[in-house]
């Protein structure tokens, strides 16, 4: 019984503070639906950045450079943790034909733009604002965040789910 209430009790902080404990955050894209898109054209898909202007996934993926299309949020714990990560690599790689493209799944648009200055993103960031009503969610069939999804040069999905050092070590291997 006593299990079960701090079980409950770190899950119920979770919610609150948007740390790992949050169950939305962890919930993973089925293996069938990543390995559906790897070997695929991109979904080419649009939405605004912070300023309002209309960006589609088309201007930046299938022209000559590695894209990864990584979805977030500002309150999901587990993508803060992921985050320096992506970073790193951004740093590592850009300059080699490395860009992201982040689609953020947040409602509140100063929570949104805060994380990005804070946890130190510099690429573009698109967000139409819906939360997991985003179109971009539904396209890709995002079912849990941190979630991305790598083109290659040529447009075509050659990963997805990329977490931790997995990133770094396929873009070594490719650029």
């Amino acid at each position: 019984m006593r299990t079960s209430f701090i079980t409950f009790t770190l899950i119920l902080a979770g919610l609150f503070l948007g740390t790992a404990f949050s169950p939305v955050a962890h919930v993973k894209t089925p293996v069938a639906e990543q390995d559906a898109l790897i070997g695929q054209r991109f979904i080419d898909v649009q939405s605004r950045d912070a300023d309002g202007k209309v960006h589609k996934l088309s201007q930046y993926a299938g022209k000559g450079r590695w894209v990864l299309v990584d979805f977030w949020a500002s309150w999901c714990g587990p993508c803060q943790e992921e985050m320096p990560n992506v970073v790193s690599a951004y740093k590592k790689f850009h300059a080699k034909g490395f860009d992201i493209v982040g689609i953020s799944l947040d409602e509140n648009k100063d929570e949104w733009l805060d994380a990005i200055e804070s946890w130190g993103m510099p690429w573009i960031h698109l967000s139409d604002l819906n939360g997991w009503k985003c179109s971009a969610v539904q396209k890709y069939q995002v079912e849990g965040i941190p979630y991305n999804v790598l083109i290659g040069p040529d447009g075509v999905v050659e990963a997805c789910d990329l977490m931790g050092d997995e990133l770094t070590d396929f873009l070594s291997s490719v650029l």
